[in-house]
Formats: structure tokens, C-alpha cells, sequence
């Protein structure tokens, strides 16, 4: 079995300095298009007018849907409370939270309170079940051990391997999702690394209250 650790953690600064490059590209190219349309109009090129117009707003929509995924990111890295939080609980919440958005996911084992605000174990809860759920997992469990003074979470049932592909934050969802699992457990002094046999795991290690 090998142990593939994600890439380092960015930190909450370096995470929205890669955010606003990612965002500035497609709005650069939105404005091009804008651009366009204005310099079609004033030849009276109607036809072609309208063309990029539906090409803006289809556009548009995938920029918007972009837009929304980011900052929802930076706002689950952001997360913050005094309350330690429970794996099985949190997990639960963030369930519910997403409703059919997310697959199921059965949790196994021990549930210790964890050095991880309330709020920010929801987070990195619900970015687990997204991932999960952007690799068309089935038979989803998260099982809790406990050595060394470390809450051991293991993810498994997830499909393909998360890193195969996404080598940085903003190249997909599921890119996105792992990544704001990385940084949400590096944040709060823990670890996240990917494990593949015969299956992939996601194993999350956390310091206990």
C-alpha cells in the first residue's frame, strides 16, 4: 500500500492568492467577450451579435458556478469556534447539510473529540462526502480509530484516485474538495494523505482534544 500525501498546504493567505489567479482568467475572458459583442454592434454585425451574447451568458453561468465553488472554499478553510468537534456528529450535520447532493456515507468505529472547531469539522466533513461523491463512490464508510493521542479517519469506497489528475486547487470540484480538505486538517494540526491498494482511502489524521 502507498501513502501519497497531498500537496503542501498553501495556508489561508496562499489559498486566496491562488483563488483570485484561478477567478482572473475566466473574467479576463468574460470581459473579452463583452468586448466583442460591443465591437460586433458597432459594425452592425447583428447576427454575430447574438451569437457571442449566447456565448456570454452560457459563459456566465459556468464562471458564476466557478465563482460560488471558490469562495465557499476559502469560507470552509475560514471556519473558526471553541467548541471541539465529533467526528460522528459533525458527519452527521454535514449529511444533512447536503442532503441528495451528497452520497451516504456509514460511520465505523471510535468518535473522540478532536482539537477541530465544531464548524470546521462540519467543513472538512462535507468536503470528504463531496469528494467522495465527485468520484461516483458507492458503499461509503469513514471509520474512526484512535493511536498516539490521533483520531484516524479513514474514507473508503472512494473511486479512481483524487490525485491522479488535479495537481492544483482550482482544475475541477473534486480537485477543489480535496484540496479544502487539506487545508481545513493542515490548518487545525492535523494531516491528510491518500492511500491506494486495491481500493483508495482517504485517511485523515487529527490531534484529539
Amino acid at each position: 500500500m502507498a501513502d501519497q500525501e497531498t500537496p503542501r498546504a498553501l495556508g489561508e493567505a496562499g489559498f486566496r492568492r491562488e483563488a483570485g489567479h484561478a477567478l482572473s482568467t475566466p473574467l479576463g475572458s468574460l470581459l473579452l467577450q463583452a468586448e466583442l459583442i460591443d465591437h460586433y454592434l458597432r459594425q452592425e454585425k447583428v447576427p454575430q451579435a447574438r451569437e457571442a451574447v449566447t456565448a456570454l451568458l452560457r459563459d456566465f453561468d459556468a464562471f458564476g458556478h466557478h465563482f460560488r465553488s471558490v469562495f465557499s472554499a476559502m469560507a470552509d478553510i475560514a471556519e473558526e469556534g471553541t467548541e471541539h468537534g465529533s467526528p460522528r456528529e459533525c458527519l452527521t450535520e454535514a449529511l444533512a447539510e447536503l442532503g441528495e447532493e451528497a452520497v451516504a456515507i456509514d460511520y465505523r468505529g471510535l468518535s473522540p473529540s478532536v482539537s477541530v472547531p465544531v464548524a470546521a469539522l462540519t467543513a472538512l466533513m462535507r468536503r470528504l462526502a463531496l469528494l467522495a461523491t465527485g468520484t461516483h463512490a458507492s458503499a461509503v464508510t469513514l471509520t474512526g480509530t484512535v493511536a498516539g493521542g490521533e483520531c484516524l479517519l479513514s474514507l473508503t469506497g472512494v473511486g479512481g484516485d483524487p490525485l491522479a489528475e488535479e495537481k492544483q486547487p482550482f482544475e475541477s470540484d473534486r480537485s477543489l474538495h480535496l484540496w479544502t480538505a487539506s487545508e481545513i486538517v493542515a490548518r487545525h494540526g492535523g494531516r491528510l494523505a491518500i492511500t491506494a491498494a486495491t481500493e483508495v482511502n482517504v485517511l485523515v489524521i487529527l490531534p484529539i482534544a
